[in-house]
């Protein structure tokens, strides 16, 4: 009896679960919708259901086509103004493709601003700045 007092005091006392910190960017984790594609400032053509999901242990799930799935990898680096990660792809030889990237979440919106693979880190998400290499725009889809 006296145990299930201490686990309910316990339970009580315990804080609860918070959204990120002041200053660190929202989760990535989830599946978002390509709203647009932007190369060189020019627009790229993709299927309109094209969607990526980042899970929480590294995996980005790309859907590119209705019959298509590819698993590939991202890392965060958080730390960084603007926030920093690298989607990276099995490149079909020993050592994957790393792109360099910077992006933001804005309440349902992620920008990522790609740079060149194995390059720099773009420091802009202006599609036709130096070093950037493609501008993706995706919407949170809501479950």
């Amino acid at each position: 009896m006296n145990a299930l007092f201490l686990g309910l005091s316990l339970m009580a006392a315990a804080p609860g679960l918070k959204g990120p910190a002041k200053g660190d960017p929202p989760p990535i984790e989830g599946t978002w919708k390509l709203v647009e594609w932007l190369q060189g400032g020019n627009p790229v053509d993709y299927w309109d259901g094209l969607t990526v999901e980042f899970t929480n242990d590294g995996k980005r799930l790309c859907r590119e086509s209705p019959d298509s799935v590819d698993e590939r990898s991202y890392k965060l680096i958080p730390e960084g103004k603007p926030a920093a990660i690298d989607l990276i792809r099995p490149s079909g030889g020993p050592m994957p493709t790393i792109h360099p990237c910077i992006y933001k979440i804005e309440d349902d919106t992620l920008v990522i601003s790609v740079g060149v693979p194995e390059g720099e880190r773009p420091k802009s998400f202006e599609p036709k700045a130096d070093g950037v290499r493609m501008v993706m725009t995706y919407k949170r889809v809501k479950k």
